[in-house]
């Protein structure tokens, strides 16, 4: 019975209404007053990641842990293995997509030999760092039902941050997009976009962008040029993905850029912000949820081959790849 309630487990649907919650929270935050944009939880860690595998998140995954400001997040067995127990009741932080995987035999392939493929996703739950509690080796022992896993010597403990300042910080975000190596200039008429048909990006000058109570101007300036560098990974040279003109295309194109920004602040340490002249969007992502059931799913696809993309620009990764 239990497998067949399994099976019945829309995990689309969930996964899709963890995310509607998420946008709509954010269009109320902005719509109540706040001038400045959503500002997302900050990631003093860096990009969310799995302790127990060692993986950060990607794409539509790394996009919800930030919506949320998880930081650290495993399955109830990845937190057994690190020492942790989910308390009793304690309901799942969130849902992740899990590529579901099915094999093909050998005399039904093209290729003659048994294959994988990927087609749809699972919803795995996990819970955060913050709500689960250390094993308790005397209250396993008195238990009927013992864990599945060894107690490990010692608890996975979270990693020290080095504390970094924001002088720091911003060199570090310039460098990045210095050896991406895009055709930028800069402008006093407050607008910010790239431009495919000279792939050029315009930034308004830094003079123009202002602090906020958690985010400094600097921090709000390479937020937005992210988001723009984002854009710019489309063209047909690069990601060649801007090929859709339609009203569809340029919102599923801004949340792909919206995705790569907030993923790339994280991976840099720059508090990401959503900016409120993107609400429209937000709006439209919302009803294509509904029309579309992969809509985010696929704009988290091109999103992580974009953040991956300027990554591999990086001279530490050109040299791994040598």
């Amino acid at each position: 019975m239990a497998n067949q309630n399994r099976s019945k487990v829309d995990h689309t649907a969930r996964l899709n209404d963890q995310f509607r919650v998420a946008l709509q929270e954010i269009v109320d935050a902005v719509e109540s007053g706040d001038n400045d944009g959503f500002e997302l939880p900050f990631q003093a860690g860096g990009r969310p990641y799995n302790p127990a595998t060692g993986h950060a998140a990607t794409g539509t995954n790394a996009l919800i842990c930030l919506l949320l400001g998880v930081n650290y997040y495993s399955t109830y067995d990845g937190w057994q293995k690190l020492g942790y127990q989910v308390p009793r009741g304690q309901g799942a932080t969130l849902y992740l997509a899990r590529p579901r995987k099915f094999k093909i035999e050998a005399d039904k392939s093209p290729t003659g030999e048994e294959e994988w493929r990927v087609g749809g996703f699972d919803s795995v739950a996990v819970w955060s760092y913050d709500v689960v509690v250390p094993r308790v080796a005397e209250e396993e022992a008195e238990m009927k039902r013992k864990p599945r896993h060894p107690m490990p010597a010692k608890p996975w403990t979270p990693p020290a941050i080095k504390e970094v300042s924001e002088v720091e910080t911003m060199a570090r975000a310039e460098e990045f997009i210095a050896n991406l190596g895009a055709k930028v200039s800069h402008t006093t008429e407050g607008r910010a976009f790239y431009r495919p048909s000279d792939d050029s990006i315009t930034m308004p000058v830094r003079e123009m962008f202002s602090a906020t109570k958690t985010r400094s101007a600097t921090a709000s300036y390479y937020s937005v040029n992210l988001h723009e560098h984002a854009h710019w990974t489309g063209h047909k040279s690069r990601c060649d993905r801007l090929g859709d003109k339609s009203r569809r295309g340029y919102a599923h194109e801004e949340l792909t850029a919206e995705i790569s920004a907030l993923i790339l602040c994280a991976d840099l340490g720059i508090t990401a912000t959503i900016r409120p002249d993107h609400i429209k969007y937000i709006a439209s992502w919302l009803k294509a949820l509904d029309d579309d059931k992969r809509y985010i799913f696929s704009a988290g696809k091109l999103a992580q081959d974009a953040v991956e993309y300027m990554h591999s620009l990086q001279p530490e990764n050109q040299a791994e790849a040598a």
